[in-house]
């Protein structure tokens, strides 16, 4: 895959300084190769696409998965909900598993799902708006996540490598993701089976053992060993 400086400027509403300084951390971290006006992704990046496209894409498998992560909560719980196309298809699943939650989340979407459902309180974090996302981020919304908390937090990543850790593509969502790491007692990972051995920009933390991750059987065995 490849891509041009000016539709990285287009798409990001960045400057071209921030996108060629982007591309020239990846380039190091060995994530692309930069070529005249643009990059080419190495074998391994994980690509990064709207909200819009994302939510049609492995469907089947997003709702396996939040099904599954159902199974690690119990009725009445606090739980912090991470935003992107895997969080609808969660929330979705909350609602047919359960009658009575308090969901802590910065997702429009998840806000939406939820709101007004059955026994359900849903405390939604605002601050600056990503409209293409359908999500809040900024100090705003940090501050009001770190000021909460959550038995059990659910992550929705880009990446997931072995060797790699749990990475991510922009900014915004790293600096919630981040806040979500340390306002739960357990951290649920929750990522198909095609973000699996993928490379992201922005590397949120290693795969740890006190992490639950969480995916679909698509998964090679290999992997699950």
């Amino acid at each position: 895959n490849a891509v041009t400086v000016s539709k990285l400027v287009e798409k990001f509403a960045v400057s071209i300084e921030t996108v060629r300084r982007d591309l020239l951390e990846m380039e190091r971290q060995g994530l692309l190769t930069r070529v005249h006006g643009g990059a080419v992704a190495k074998t391994g990046m994980s690509g990064f696409s709207v909200l819009s496209q994302r939510n049609s894409e492995h469907g089947e498998q997003k709702k396996a998965l939040s099904l599954k992560a159902c199974e690690f909560i119990n009725d009445g719980e606090i739980i912090a909900v991470d935003a992107g196309s895997t969080a609808t298809f969660f929330a979705e699943a909350l609602k047919e598993k359960f009658t009575k939650l308090t969901v802590i989340t910065h997702s429009l979407d998840v806000f939406n799902i939820l709101n007004s459902y059955k026994d359900f309180s849903v405390i939604l974090c605002g601050g600056h708006f990503i409209r293409e996302e359908n999500t809040f981020y900024g100090s705003l919304t940090i501050n009001m996540f770190s000021s909460l908390y959550a038995q059990k937090a659910f992550i929705f990543t880009s990446a997931v490598s072995l060797e790699h850790g749990i990475c991510d593509f922009r900014q915004e969502f790293y600096d919630i993701q981040k806040v979500l790491l340390g306002c739960a007692d357990e951290i649920f990972i929750l990522a198909d089976s095609s973000k699996f051995e993928k490379k992201a920009l922005l590397k949120l933390t290693d795969m740890k053992n006190d992490y639950i991750y969480i995916t679909d059987s698509d998964l090679p065995n290999e992997l699950k060993e």
